[in-house]
């Protein structure tokens, strides 16, 4: 449901940046970046709830047929403890890379693993932690009405900080995030149901998120909004001559 609003959303916002509407630009941009940040918190639930089918292996009737979690109902209450979305990432992460490698949480987890699993789990746990952290601090002003102004935490000054990521949001910025929060989310479900896949499919994922991350397609708002408004204008052309 939230992907299909998301689409709805995109596809409103190209036609006001196509009719030149700021106004109504910047609101479904701001109504686009809500979603994405809605889909990032309901993805981490769809992991924590991923069920798949077993049976018992004494029998055959396929009435015994039962689901399964991958996580356990204590694994799965504290990742829905976490308070930010941010940290619901990093305790499903944590509990998969343990569960997969055999590593006890409770000590430093990176420096039990080996050479390969430890830079990807460092890799992912970074991404998380910037990237997610930057979108969690942008919804709570959306999510709050502060859509014009940042406010700091305390609600007592504007956030100088903030303020600039607020202002300057537009769609292609919006549509590589998503990617490259899908690219996590696939990397890190991965991890949690099936190691196999996930050390199969992990370097076709992170070049996924690496070309999200640095803008490897080098797309660029400026050029992206005078395509569509050229396209808008070609359009109302052809419908005046074909109207003449």
């Amino acid at each position: 449901m939230i992907e299909t609003a998301i689409n709805s959303v995109e596809r409103e916002l190209r036609k006001y940046i196509s009719q030149e509407d700021e106004q109504r630009t910047y609101i479904y941009t701001k109504i686009l970046s809500h979603l994405i940040n809605c889909w990032i918190e309901v993805r981490v639930l769809t992991l924590a709830y991923d069920h798949r089918p077993f049976r018992a292996s004494n029998t055959n009737d396929s009435s015994t047929r039962q689901w399964v979690t991958a996580l356990s109902s204590i694994e799965i209450n504290e990742i829905l403890s976490a308070s930010t979305f941010k940290e619901k990432w990093i305790t499903a992460l944590n509990i998969a890379i343990c569960k997969s490698y055999g590593v006890n949480r409770n000590r430093d987890i990176s420096l039990h693993l080996s050479f390969t699993p430890r830079q990807r789990y460092i890799a992912l746990k970074d991404i998380i932690n910037n990237e997610l952290q930057e979108s969690y601090e942008l919804r709570n002003r959306i999510s709050h009405g502060q859509w014009n102004y940042a406010f700091t935490n305390d609600l007592q000054n504007i956030s100088q900080e903030i303020m600039p990521r607020l202002r300057q949001e537009n769609i292609v910025d919006l549509q590589l995030k998503l990617k490259l929060f899908k690219a996590v989310a696939q990397t890190v479900h991965d991890l949690s149901v099936s190691l196999p896949t996930f050390e199969r499919d992990f370097d076709k994922n992170f070049k996924v998120i690496e070309k999200q991350r640095n803008n490897s397609h080098n797309r660029d708002y400026g050029r992206y909004k005078q395509q569509l408004i050229a396209k808008y204008q070609r359009g109302l052309q052809i419908r005046r001559l074909s109207e003449a």
